[in-house]
């Protein structure tokens, strides 16, 4: 049998200033807050956003190039730009806010953050799977031509 990492949990009653609800709330606050401004805040004309070192430098797009202007795209409605942007961003989507979503449902209903265990066996094999696949998106995406052309973002 492999070894299990558990993480400690928060006692019931938290001893510091927020709840698990409160910290919950204060984080979907944040998140709210990040998602309007980038509403409002297009990436392609303001400099505020943070830029890709590697493609600053090379002229290679790395598998997360293209994920802010993605984002932008899809919370003004236009789904095919974010997939254009960044495709595999967008895929991952779903299944990031499904399981973020579980999460805090659970956190939220037993008012503590639940123990969670990892089998490292399964945590490396699963980072090697995300990685490799990274890894082909960041490739697929710098090489020339049809239809490699549609994985590269709309703006550079």
């Amino acid at each position: 049998m492999a070894p299990v990492c558990e993480a400690a949990s928060a006692p019931a009653t938290p001893s510091g200033w927020f709840s698990t609800r409160a910290q919950i709330v204060a984080v979907g606050c944040a998140c709210a807050g990040a998602s309007a401004f980038l509403y409002a805040v297009n990436p392609t004309q303001h400099a505020i956003y943070p830029q890709c070192i590697l493609y600053r430098t090379t002229g290679i797009y790395c598998a997360g190039c293209g994920a802010t202007r993605a984002l932008y795209a899809l919370l003004h409605g236009r789904v095919l730009d974010a997939l254009h942007d960044n495709a595999l961003f967008i895929g991952a989507l779903p299944f990031l806010a499904g399981l973020a979503g579980w999460y805090l449902l659970e956190a939220w209903q037993k008012k503590v953050w639940p123990d969670w265990s990892v089998q490292p066996r399964l945590l490396m094999r699963s980072g090697i799977w995300i990685f490799l696949t990274m890894l082909l998106f960041m490739v697929m995406r710098n090489f020339p031509g049809w239809p490699f052309e549609l994985l590269k973002p709309l703006a550079g």
